[in-house]
């Protein structure tokens, strides 16, 4: 009988984990099973893992969710980063600033760590591996739930949690900025942690690239006079001053 190989062995274990945990860190991974990051990516990207690194975690691609958020993680990338940097010019020195889940927003979370902001706070688990041990700003991650199709944590108490840290700019992502003026997104517990951003920050913007205007998702959050405006790779456009 032919022993499995060490890859295949990792692979059926990492499996295992993926059963009972939807993310785990490749870092703690690594030191887990007593092999490199790289090693790991190698055994992600092999066809028949069904799983995939992605932000410094593995995640399982059985499910159409993580195809989907994988999908999106690779689209429109220079357009994210440019959004992304628009976004910055729009944080105050010293600001304490809220950033959302999403796959454009990640790319503001790098930028963030190399100073400006006096705190960053998410819930997004892409945003807080890229700023962990990285950043030179203090990070807050709100915990709760993990849902594994937007990689992020929703806890039961938004509002309690975010009212004492003062945000001074939130940051939000939308799957679609409506015609109507609607702002959209995908799942309804993304609707809490974003209206109490919302409701609680002194600014708050909607960072996405240009694809998403004029776009409608399942589920309305907001309407476009609940904001200060929406960033696009093009620069901030404020209020209704954009062709929808």
């Amino acid at each position: 009988m032919t022993r499995p190989s060490r890859q295949q062995e990792r692979i059926d274990q990492i499996t295992a984990l993926l059963d009972v945990s939807p993310a785990l860190r490749l870092r703690d991974l690594s030191e887990q099973m007593g092999v490199t990051e790289m090693t790991l990516r190698r055994d992600a990207a092999q066809p028949e893992a069904g799983f995939a690194c992605r932000g410094g975690y593995i995640v399982t691609t059985r499910t159409t969710e993580h195809y989907d958020f994988d999908a999106q993680m690779n689209r429109a990338i220079d357009a994210k980063r440019a959004a992304a940097g628009h976004a910055l010019d729009l944080v105050p020195e010293d600001a304490v600033v809220f950033l959302d889940t999403g796959t454009t927003l990640p790319h503001l979370a790098r930028l963030l760590a190399q100073g400006k902001a006096r705190r960053i706070i998410t819930h997004c688990l892409t945003t807080a591996e890229i700023l962990q041990g990285r950043s030179s700003v203090p990070v807050e991650f709100l915990g709760g739930e993990i849902k594994s199709s937007t990689r992020s944590c929703h806890a039961g108490n938004p509002q309690e949690r975010l009212a004492p840290l003062g945000i001074d700019v939130a940051f939000l992502s939308a799957g679609g900025v409506g015609s109507d003026g609607a702002l959209s997104c995908s799942h309804e517990y993304e609707v809490p942690v974003k209206r109490a951003a919302i409701e609680l920050s002194k600014q708050c913007f909607v960072v996405v690239d240009a694809s998403k205007i004029g776009q409608r998702k399942p589920v309305v959050f907001a309407t476009l006079d609940e904001i200060s405006g929406v960033v696009t790779e093009a620069g901030l456009l404020a209020g209704m001053s954009f062709t929808l």
